[in-house]
């Protein structure tokens, strides 16, 4: 068994409290998870990964404060078939994002959360973005100039390259297999980081782009001179995610006050009894896991992380122009509940900006923002 010091954590905390007073890690909540596109491992094969990478890992649900809020007259108003044991998202709506939204039923479902108690959380893990950013720290690391640039020139460069690979997943695939990444041998750094540059190359010149590899291809030449890259060194061949362990585990040691409701799922449950948690050397356990059966919340968790799941996915797959050409099509009900969507990330971001977090490149965060935008002008 591990143990897992929390105690340290608390520092981040307070950072996070100095760059936005709202962040609220004490107050105890409950927590209600299930999750979505969970894919316990991923690595890159000869000729593509072995799990679409296209939609975000995410974990999340919802989640109120004191006495449990009464859902039973939501539940009832989806008059599912007798035989359904339980609420899932595939009762709700289905197809692609573009088809759940025009779902009679989820317009239920997310009117009902904008006029509650209850708030939604997500931990959203782009697995494409997560696989790379590894190179432009190793990078960073070995430029003192870069070095001093701070977190804003970090991410530009992760975003750029984060975009790069989405238009170039096809050899970047052939680039990661060939290098047995993120396990590159420290004799094949050089050439790692040669046929990593000239897939920059065409891309150089366009605006969009110039800043941000440019200025990675100049500060990954210190990297091929000190022949090291550190974090794409020293790990297992292929594998770009190991497991999503750590991604259970951070909202339990946050919100170490709060209780943590899991659906049950063994191999989850085995990964967690892996760790024991400690604040200041005293133990602590503040999560358990139910039959989703025996939990209504559960239950709804699992159509509020089904339809994010939805979301994640055509988000990453569409620009703007797409997405906002697609809005213009859109019928009243799925109009309707694009805006309820909205107001209920609103919503729980107003309570508390902690119960939503993403890794992700800002590319893909920062389209939520211009689709508030878009909605609030229809």
């Amino acid at each position: 068994m591990i143990d897992f010091e929390i105690a340290e954590i608390e520092d981040a905390n307070q950072f996070a409290r100095l760059l936005n007073p709202r962040v609220d890690f004490a107050t105890p909540y409950i927590f209600y998870y299930d999750e979505t596109n969970n894919i316990k491992t991923f690595y890159v094969r000869e000729n593509d990964f072995n799990y679409t990478f296209t939609a975000n890992f995410v974990l999340g649900g919802l989640l109120h404060q004191g006495e449990v809020p009464d859902v039973q007259p939501l539940i009832d108003s989806f008059k599912l078939q007798k035989t359904a044991k339980e609420v899932k998202f595939k009762h709700i709506a289905f197809g692609d994002f573009l088809d759940c939204l025009k779902s009679q039923k989820l317009n239920l479902f997310l009117h009902f959360l904008k006029d509650s108690d209850l708030y939604v959380h997500y931990s959203s893990l782009n697995i494409l973005y997560w696989s790379i950013v590894d190179i432009v720290d190793s990078a960073i690391m070995n430029s003192d100039v870069a070095m001093r640039l701070g977190p804003g020139f970090d991410n530009r460069l992760k975003n750029d390259l984060y975009k790069l690979c989405r238009l170039e997943i096809d050899a970047v695939i052939q680039l990661f297999y060939t290098f047995e990444y993120p396990n590159v041998k420290p004799e094949k750094i050089g050439d790692f980081i040669e046929a990593l540059s000239n897939l920059f190359e065409a891309y150089l010149q366009l605006p969009e782009f110039h800043f941000g590899l440019e200025s990675l291809r100049q500060i990954l030449k210190e990297s091929k001179k000190k022949g090291e890259l550190a974090f794409v060194m020293d790990e297992k061949d292929y594998i770009l995610l190991a497991d999503l362990t750590h991604f259970y585990l951070r909202p339990i040691y946050t919100f170490k006050n709060s209780t943590h409701i899991f659906d049950n799922e063994d191999s989850i449950r085995e990964a967690l009894n892996g760790y024991r948690m400690l604040d200041k050397g005293v133990e602590f356990k503040n999560y358990s896991f139910v039959d989703s059966q025996d939990s209504q919340l559960t239950q709804l968790s699992d159509v509020f992380v089904g339809f994010m799941g939805k979301y994640t996915n055509y988000r990453n797959t569409h620009n703007m122009e797409e997405i906002k050409a697609d809005i213009d099509s859109f019928s009243a009900l799925q109009l309707e509940n694009m805006k309820l969507f909205i107001d209920i990330i609103n919503k729980s971001d107003q309570k508390n900006p902690a119960f939503l977090h993403a890794t992700d490149s800002y590319e893909e965060v920062m389209k939520f923002g211009e689709l508030c935008e878009i909605i609030a002008g229809k």
